[in-house]
């Protein structure tokens, strides 16, 4: 998955920006063949260290898949008189209950069968219904279910069949490319989403070896004291990780999403003293390195994390992150640049598994 610059930036923070004096002692030594060594971290050798990177494969069957995801902008919705299949949008007025209380209820929704909103034991219910027909069934959520109301309880369901509509995708012929996206030709088209796909692949890779280097470089150095601020912001990041989860789930605060995803509170700990040894080390090494960002790899960075992103303009992305938030994250990039230009690495082809 493309990691989002939000994420990225959210990860970052410069000691140098860090005010407070209250310093929290780990207890750890300095390690042995420390190459540089500050108040706070005794950092390990960062060159030379061996790491595989991925070479993801990308399939004509990844392709075609991206073409087809790039078309359904045009697909067209044909209501039909047969039963319902995979793939079709089935439209329903729907109640759901739990212990006779209603939990749910929606006139004219719609249900995409295979895509599971509900779990595969709901598609399969509304799989070969016909418009008109009522059904009355219950299911047993599982206990991790998105929809922490109905997780591990059993949902009893009316469901109506007002509609069934099935996808009629268009004919990708060379005028039709022309005319509706910007490329001349399907193949060229083709090619573009090829491309996409290669592009976005070898993010993905690149930024796993940059995490593997990274990761080495922590578990050998030693984090012998930080500042009270240094761990608030490495919980702050970890917090606001998790906030999208809060409407997803339905919830009013964290807690109930860490209990909801089985975090208790040492693998809460344990993220935020990752995130915050994380950022001392690569503070160390830029600092080691007498790193610095120039107003051109300011530029330069703007428009790379647009494209990551897919930010629509520079007015919005500048609007979305302070040059102070894009600035520290092309230092870090930087850095883990320098770990993987001075490592020993070894390339294999894999095949992409979706995560």
């Amino acid at each position: 998955m493309k990691k989002k610059l939000a994420v990225l930036l959210l990860t970052a923070c410069l000691l140098t920006a860090c005010g407070s004096k209250s310093l929290i002692t780990t207890g750890n030594d300095p390690v042995a063949n420390a190459v540089y060594t500050n108040d706070y971290v005794s950092l390990a050798p960062y060159t030379g260290l061996k790491a595989e990177k991925k070479n993801y494969i990308i399939s004509d069957k990844s392709v075609e898949d991206k073409i087809h995801e790039t078309l359904m902008e045009f697909a067209e919705y044909n209501s039909v008189s047969r039963a319902s299949k995979s793939g079709d949008y089935v439209q329903t007025d729907f109640k759901a209950s739990i212990d006779g209380s209603v939990v749910a209820a929606e006139e004219q929704y719609d249900f995409t069968l295979g895509a599971e909103e509900f779990g595969k034991q709901f598609d399969e219910k509304l799989t070969g219904v016909s418009i008109g027909d009522e059904l009355n069934f219950s299911l047993t959520f599982d206990s991790d279910f998105t929809d922490v109301e109905w997780a591990g309880k059993t949902v009893d369901f009316e469901v109506r069949i007002t509609d069934i509509q099935e996808q009629l995708m268009p004919e990708p012929t060379d005028a039709f490319i022309r005319e509706n996206t910007a490329y001349s030709s399907y193949q060229e088209f083709s090619d573009a989403m090829r491309k996409e796909l290669t592009d976005s692949y070898e993010l993905e890779s690149s930024q796993e070896l940059q995490e593997n280097l990274i990761q080495q470089v922590i578990d050998s150095s030693s984090i012998m004291q930080y500042r009270k601020k240094d761990y608030e912001d490495a919980q702050s990041t970890v917090n606001n990780a998790y906030l999208g989860y809060l409407e997803l789930f339905g919830m009013d605060d964290l807690e109930d999403v860490y209990e909801f995803l089985d975090m208790t509170k040492e693998d809460v700990e344990e993220e935020i003293q990752a995130t915050l040894y994380r950022t001392l080390v690569i503070n160390a090494v830029i600092e080691n390195e007498h790193l610095s960002v120039t107003d051109q790899d300011y530029e330069d960075g703007i428009q790379r994390y647009m494209e990551q992103i897919e930010s629509e303009s520079r007015e919005e992305f500048l609007n979305t992150f302070s040059e102070e938030e894009i600035r520290t994250q092309v230092l870090e990039d930087k850095a883990l640049s320098l770990l993987v230009s001075h490592a020993d690495i070894t390339e294999t082809d894999t095949e992409y598994e979706e995560s």
